[in-house]
């Protein structure tokens, strides 16, 4: 495991490729975010798959730290709107803003898939 795994993860997530971001997820990766918890690697890419089709949804890993199996990750995400969006976590968008986020993940890894994922705000 190292920090080139998390690059390669960030690279790909922004690649909007749902197909090749399935191969970092374990099939029974868990994933807790302020969205409520997914099961399973189809619930995890389902909820991509949602904000990809809202959002242009670039996230950039400002700093990672491996910590044995689990990796530290702060991240700067952003979602720009690609039409208008009434309520996401409380903003209203119009097509092309974008709001940014300043988020940290935690990345629990078995055999070179995230098997557990919190991803939580910073501010």
């Amino acid at each position: 495991m190292s920090e080139a795994l998390m690059q390669r993860y960030y690279q790909t997530y922004n690649s909007e490729d749902a197909e090749a971001l399935s191969a970092f997820y374990h099939p029974e990766v868990e994933l807790h975010s302020a969205e409520g918890v997914m099961r399973g690697r189809e619930q995890v890419l389902a909820t991509y798959r949602y904000l990809v089709g809202l959002f242009e949804d670039r996230m950039h890993p400002t700093r990672v730290v491996m910590e044995g199996n689990t990796a530290v990750v702060d991240i700067t995400d952003e979602l720009t709107a690609r039409d208008s969006i009434e309520d996401f976590i409380g903003a209203s968008l119009a097509a092309g803003e974008t709001l940014t986020l300043l988020l940290r993940g935690r990345y629990r890894i078995e055999n070179g898939q995230f098997r557990h994922i919190m991803i939580e705000a910073l501010a």
